[in-house]
């Protein structure tokens, strides 16, 4: 049996004539334990028990999880939270658990953005009026593509350009290293509440009931969510929720067709107008103006891939005394392409070879096909032929080539596009 609660005197303010009225409800409800009622509300018990404290004010999303998992009136206990709210000033900007709007503590937990970015302004163009809209629930955006085409890079861009949109601040988390299928999600969830303020003694040890927290705060605050680098869906799912006001934006080389109510967007290369446009940006528009050509060329070469260029581009400004022509040189050797294709710590052989690495040992072994003969595109049915397995088999192994960013779908059914770099690497691992 629980510890009696302390007498309320409802006529002591509207603050403890609320949490009457709550205590009230829940008698009425067959008086449940605050155990048995956070089952349903997805709140912990205690953050229940604070609700009928009348202490202060709760928060409307406890509030209405209280009064739903008792039965009541929504509609009212809406209304008269407000009415209250207002009157009192009690709670600002209906954040729980701050004492003082002004110790509210903003996350900003976004890396930096690249200075250099370049182009994708249809894309932008069209998730941001997704972003912009006044529907009921926004949508998540889930970014996919090869590896190194930028995803990360846009879903920067997307939270620089409406950011007045979310005051309440940016949380983000980077799932390249998590393993799991969705093991770490409590351990995610955990620290997004304490990073939007939620004292560690109001987080709950029971995961759903995390979960649900987290979800109401969505729902209450204006927040952007950038959930990076999604290997399953799994991972994230539970992190998606409905709000008319937060944003989540996934990046992906998988396309998580697992994955419901979300807008997707493809990235695919640059145009050669993009490359040449980052060239120009990193490199000076007076050098690539000169030599023409030679940067045209550096972009074929690399593909058009934009991590490619962007390590071109930072090579060739960091050598001022040297030619883009010089370097477009160096990159004609297929043999010594990846090696260059590194600076610092942004390397594209790194990239491709954590992709590759997460493969099975069959689709393994279709990369190394795929860099027995320089080939830019390949089908089911060929593959199938060079390696003496059936083709339902090596149509899935291709279609998990295309969830590892190594291989994308041509504009010819049937097909798949083999990048011009990853057909590089593939060599380099047929030799392995």
């Amino acid at each position: 049996m629980g510890r009696p609660e302390r007498p309320l005197d409802a006529s002591g303010g509207p603050v403890p004539a609320f949490a009457h009225d709550l205590r009230a409800l829940r008698h009425r409800a067959g008086n449940p334990s605050y155990r048995r009622l956070a089952g349903d509300a997805l709140f912990s018990p205690s953050v229940l028990s604070s609700a009928a404290g009348g202490w202060r004010l709760p928060t409307l999303a406890v509030t209405m999880a209280f009064v739903s998992a008792c039965g009541g009136d929504r509609v009212q206990w809406e209304r008269r939270w407000r009415e209250i709210a207002e009157r009192s000033a009690v709670v600002r900007d209906d954040r729980p658990y701050a004492p003082d709007a002004g110790t509210f503590v903003r996350p900003a937990q976004l890396p930096m953005a690249a200075g250099s970015f370049v182009g994708r302004a249809d894309v932008i163009a069209d998730a941001g009026r997704l972003i912009g809209s006044s529907a009921d629930a926004r949508t998540p955006i889930l970014i996919s593509g090869l590896a190194g085409v930028g995803k990360s890079a846009l879903a920067l861009r997307l939270a620089e350009q409406p950011a007045s949109r979310f005051p309440d601040g940016q949380l983000y988390v980077d799932l390249a290293t998590d393993r799991s299928d969705g093991a770490a999600v409590p351990a995610i969830v955990r620290d997004f509440l304490l990073a939007l303020g939620v004292p560690a003694e109001h987080v709950s040890d029971n995961p759903m009931q995390r979960i649900g927290l987290y979800r109401s705060l969505l729902a209450q605050r204006k927040v952007f969510v950038l959930l990076a680098n999604v290997r399953r869906e799994a991972q994230v799912r539970p992190l998606l929720a409905q709000s008319a006001h937060s944003q989540v934006v996934l990046t992906s080389r998988a396309r998580l067709l697992g994955l419901c109510g979300t807008y997707r967007v493809h990235l695919d290369v640059f145009s050669r107008a993009e490359s040449l446009a980052l060239l120009r940006r990193l490199a000076g528009s007076a050098r690539v103006r000169a030599e023409y050509e030679a940067a045209d060329a550096i972009a074929e070469l690399c593909g058009d891939l934009p991590l490619a260029v962007s390590i071109v581009g930072r090579r060739i400004a960091a050598r001022p005394q040297r030619t883009i022509a010089d370097t477009a040189g160096q990159l004609t050797d297929r043999r010594r392409l990846l090696d260059i294709l590194a600076v610092g710590d942004m390397t594209v052989r790194e990239r491709f070879a954590s992709a590759y690495q997460r493969l099975s040992a069959p689709a393994r072994a279709v990369v190394r096909r795929l860099g027995s003969n320089g080939a830019r595109s390949t089908t089911a049915i060929g593959v199938a032929t060079a390696m003496n397995v059936p083709v339902d088999t090596t149509d899935e192994l291709l279609e998990s080539l295309v969830d590892a960013g190594l291989v994308r779908h041509s504009a010819v059914a049937g097909r798949y596009d083999i990048p011009a770099l990853v057909s590089v690497f593939a060599g380099e691992m047929r030799q392995i």
